[in-house]
């Protein structure tokens, strides 16, 4: 079966970011971080650690939304009254 894949946001620095990917710091050499940032098209690599163990969370960072065009909310449809 297929599963859907769970979206992760979070906020640093008053910016509000997608989470691209978690990986734990000794799947990537530290030289190679940047290109993999760059690769993977994300703006940012933050360095978490709990307790022994480090991760590297690539982010993408969501742009403000702008609202391009307003549409009306639509009328609501008149009920029939029910037919004693």
């Amino acid at each position: 079966m297929f599963g859907i894949k769970k979206i992760e946001y979070l906020t640093y620095k008053d910016t509000l970011y997608q989470v691209y990917r978690r990986i734990p710091k000794g799947v990537i050499k530290e030289k190679h971080v940047l290109d993999v940032r760059d690769a993977w098209h994300c703006d940012i690599v933050l360095r978490t650690k709990n307790k022994d163990e480090e991760t590297l969370i690539f982010l993408v960072e969501c742009p403000d939304a702008e609202i391009i065009e307003e549409i009306p909310f639509p009328t609501p449809i008149p009920t029939v009254p029910d037919h004693e």
